[in-house]
């Protein structure tokens, strides 16, 4: 519809210069037609009254106007019935190429109206088959087949135009996974809160039935009193470490950078792990190499980086024996502030270096079974310093598959 009004356009305004073009050039033919007789009519009057050939030749030559002699003439031509409203030869020949001319404008109007209807077919089948094109890749797209590649290439409008359609297939392609992603994700959250939640809930269900049994004797109800305490701390441990990651996966908590003195971050961490560390009489010790670096100032999130080397501690202090040590060495490399925490205790075996940071996860050694914990310590850790361009990795020698005690790396982006 757009381009028959293009084009019914362009036909009137061809129109109307053809016949501009054809009345200007009829005004000429007239105007030549009158020249011509006004020649004869002086021709004659000079002649008359006894100019030679060749004077009068001379003077039309030059083109000087004789105003007088033209009337003279005209006079002696009306004696021979001759008149200004008498159809003239030249009038005649006026009319013959006026009629030409015509006839040429229109076979003219006629064939560029023609071309015209035939660019008009062209860009409506081009058109319809853009358009039927785009509605084969929105069917594709509403299928769910997003893999769209554009045949269109440059700076053109028409290019352009496709490859953002190439770009919004990838996007819908991309949100199409990350919901696909997230539904899953969220059902292994539903699956691991269920077993979570499986065993303290249970445990505190017999102690509390156990409880409301009155032939127990003071000593039994001071044990399953205990063991309901233990297991309420455990389940209240759970709950926090799981409104964290919530608030963390939700963009509720969110990562503020600022410039500050990543030594006493570290120094914070170990402060408030300290009196577990104390009650197995395990030693933490910082080693930064220089003194350059207890003053090296960093953009990081104070709040969130100290509890992120916390969870790193605390599982640390859990795993490892009494009278051990927990070693903390810090090292600033090209791009990266680099923390290593070791320790002395079960160590981690190598095919379980890339799970125990994900969420809930637990090892499969005798002692993390035995230990209280929900497996978010670290999958927390590592969402937190991700967050904030860094990562946390374990740090195993080569060709082992498990060590005594554990290293594990933090690294923090320099800027």
């Amino acid at each position: 519809m757009k381009h028959s009004r293009w084009m019914l356009k362009y036909i009137i305004v061809l129109f109307l210069l053809l016949a501009f073009a054809w009345s200007f050039q009829f005004h000429n033919m007239k105007r030549e037609e009158k020249e011509n007789v006004s020649i004869v009519c002086q021709m004659l009057g000079e002649a008359r009254t006894g100019v030679s050939f060749e004077q009068i030749a001379a003077d039309l030559l030059k083109g000087i106007e004789n105003v007088k002699a033209v009337n003279t003439g005209m006079d002696i031509l009306r004696e021979y019935g001759y008149h200004a409203d008498y159809k003239s030869v030249y009038a005649k020949r006026v009319k013959e190429q006026a009629v030409r001319l015509a006839l040429f404008y229109v076979v003219l109007y006629l064939v560029i109206c023609g071309f015209f209807y035939r660019i008009y077919l062209l860009l409506k089948k081009k058109r319809e088959k853009e358009f039927l094109q785009l509605q084969d890749i929105f069917e594709s797209f509403y299928n769910g087949n997003y893999d769209y590649l554009s045949e269109e290439y440059g700076e053109g409008y028409e290019a352009q135009f496709y490859n953002r359609i190439e770009a919004l297939g990838q996007k819908l392609k991309w949100n199409e996974e990350r919901m696909r992603c997230e539904k899953e994700d969220t059902k292994a959250l539903v699956t691991d809160l269920s077993h979570q939640l499986k065993t303290p809930v249970a445990s505190i269900k017999m102690c509390f039935q156990l409880l409301e049994e009155e032939n127990l004797q003071p000593e039994e109800q001071k044990e399953f009193m205990e063991r309901l305490g233990e297991q309420i701390s455990h389940l209240d441990g759970l709950l926090e470490a799981l409104v964290n990651i919530s608030r963390m996966e939700t963009g509720i908590i969110t990562i503020h950078k600022e410039a500050a003195a990543i030594f006493e971050t570290v120094v914070g961490a170990v402060n408030q792990v300290y009196m577990k560390a104390e009650e197995k009489d395990i030693e933490i010790s910082i080693d930064s190499h220089s003194a350059e670096l207890e003053k090296l100032i960093l953009p990081h999130d104070i709040k969130w980086t100290k509890e992120a080397i916390v969870n790193v501690l605390e599982n640390a202090i859990k795993y490892s024996p009494e009278h051990s040590s927990i070693r903390i060495v810090m090292e600033q490399q090209t791009h990266f502030f680099r923390i290593e925490i070791k320790d002395e205790g079960i160590g981690i075996k190598k095919e379980e270096i890339n799970r125990i940071f994900q969420r809930f996860y637990r090892g499969n050694h005798e002692v993390v079974k035995a230990a209280e914990g929900s497996g978010v310590g670290l999958y927390l850790t590592r969402k937190i310093l991700e967050e904030q361009g860094g990562n946390i990795t374990v740090v195993l020698p080569f060709g082992r598959r498990e060590t005594k005690g554990s290293t594990f790396a933090i690294r923090l982006s320099l800027k």
